[in-house]
């Protein structure tokens, strides 16, 4: 029996465990930017970027080299010297040999290669850092929509329930009016039609609701069981200014684009020139410099050093050419860029006009239709109006219905693709 409940409950656990919570947009936010790949890969890259910045300002420093080693030596040299007071031989070193060197490098002048290398890590962080905010601009335009399509889908929703109740409303005046011998069977069957229509209309206004719900969910990063609920009513929409700059992040990845190419070029150009550097230095050993005595011994050095490496075939002048055109080739990019992202903006500042004064002829016609639907009940009890034609305007109030309620969620979601556009922070904002 205890293996059979067990089973049981396995089997029932993701109804049985499901939860139904309330999510402001607000906790859309945050949920969505915790459970992101996308923007938690472009944090990891901006990181990156960081270290490669600290990385490169380090090479402003000294290098301390250091080198030890202890080897034998199977033959030592001999120094022969025949004199008149006789011979004289003398071993030039010893078979064990006990070496440590250190060296303390700081370069004076590279020719750009460092401030360039600076310069470059300094753009990819800019540009790594501008792709993390668009990232995260892209989550919140992504959200805000999907939370936005789960509100009308509850619209849609609550519009299919009502029309059912206006359909069962329907059926049962049918119904009394044929007891009394005022209706006849094929009004009857005209409203059990409407009722059919209607409670299908429900099912598929639930299921689209369902479907809704996993994509926000599964962007969220929630169990699929769980059930949303939204805690939001959205005010009338209201036409505002469509003027506004344009600040989008990728413009900022493009503009950092160029300071990096720009920066790749002043490096390539640190070929011409040479490096130089001041060096100091200890070393301590056995024999050392000492190759007549085997004893320890040490010494100090300090000086400079000039390192400049020409290629005959002219590769530096070819690097600098190349990045030249890599410079030329992102500043066209960039220009692009913007060509399409000013188009993109002006394409949803259009999107948004259209979506208000659709929005308005939706709450038009919602009204003309709530007040036909009325004056038809009251007609169709006095006897005047026949049940066909009162089925026709309850039918046309549906429409009315579920139409206001994708026109005003409509609205919201043009706006908030026109906020996207221009990179507006009210995308973040609430409802």
């Amino acid at each position: 029996m205890k293996r059979i409940i067990f089973a049981v409950l396995l089997i029932a656990a993701p109804g049985v465990f499901s939860a139904t919570r309330d999510l402001t947009l607000g906790d859309a936010f945050t949920l969505a930017h915790e459970h992101s790949y996308a923007v938690k890969r472009a944090e990891a890259d901006k990181a990156a970027a960081e270290a490669s910045l600290s990385g490169a300002k380090s090479a402003r420093f000294p290098t301390l080299d250091a080198t030890a080693y202890a080897a034998y030596i199977s033959f030592v040299p001999t120094l022969d010297i025949q004199t008149q007071l006789g011979d004289f031989s003398r071993e030039v070193g010893t078979n064990e040999n006990y070496q440590t060197d250190l060296r303390l490098v700081l370069p004076l002048f590279t020719g750009g290669k460092i401030s360039g290398g600076i310069d470059a890590a300094e753009a990819g962080h800019r540009y790594r850092e501008a792709l993390l905010s668009a990232e995260q601009d892209k989550l919140d335009y992504f959200t805000r929509v999907r939370y936005l399509s789960l509100y009308r889908a509850d619209r849609a929703l609550t519009a299919a329930n009502e029309a059912l109740r206006r359909a069962e409303i329907t059926q049962l005046d049918v119904r009394s009016m044929y007891d009394a011998g005022a209706a006849d069977s094929v009004d009857l069957l005209e409203t059990d039609l409407a009722m059919t229509d209607a409670r299908f209309k429900v099912e598929e206004a639930q299921s689209n609701r369902r479907a809704v719900e996993i994509s926000l969910l599964q962007l969220l990063g929630l169990p699929p069981e769980d059930t949303l609920h939204l805690p939001v009513q959205l005010p009338q929409p209201e036409m505002t200014s469509l003027t506004s700059a344009l600040e989008r992040q990728e413009l900022q990845a493009a503009d950092a684009a160029i300071d990096l190419s720009i920066a790749q070029e002043k490096q390539a150009k640190a070929g011409y020139f040479p490096s130089v550097a001041v060096f100091g230095g200890y070393s301590y050993g056995k024999p050392n410099l000492d190759r007549f005595n085997n004893t320890w011994n040490d010494y100090f050095t300090a000086g400079a050093q000039l390192n400049w490496s020409i290629n005959l075939g002219r590769k530096t002048s070819h690097e600098v050419r190349r990045a030249q055109y890599a410079t030329r080739a992102v500043s066209n990019e960039r220009a692009n860029l913007d060509d399409q992202l000013h188009e993109q903006a002006r394409l949803s500042a259009e999107q948004l006009r259209l979506a208000f004064e659709r929005y308005q002829s939706a709450l038009k016609r919602h009204r003309i239709t709530t007040e036909n639907y009325r004056l038809a009940q009251a007609r169709h009890h006095d006897g005047v109006l026949s049940s066909n034609r009162l089925l026709e305007i309850e039918t046309a109030l549906s429409e009315a219905d579920a139409g206001l309620a994708t026109a005003e969620a409509g609205y919201y979601i043009a706006q908030s693709a026109w906020y996207y556009a221009i990179g507006s922070d009210k995308l973040t904002e609430g409802l």
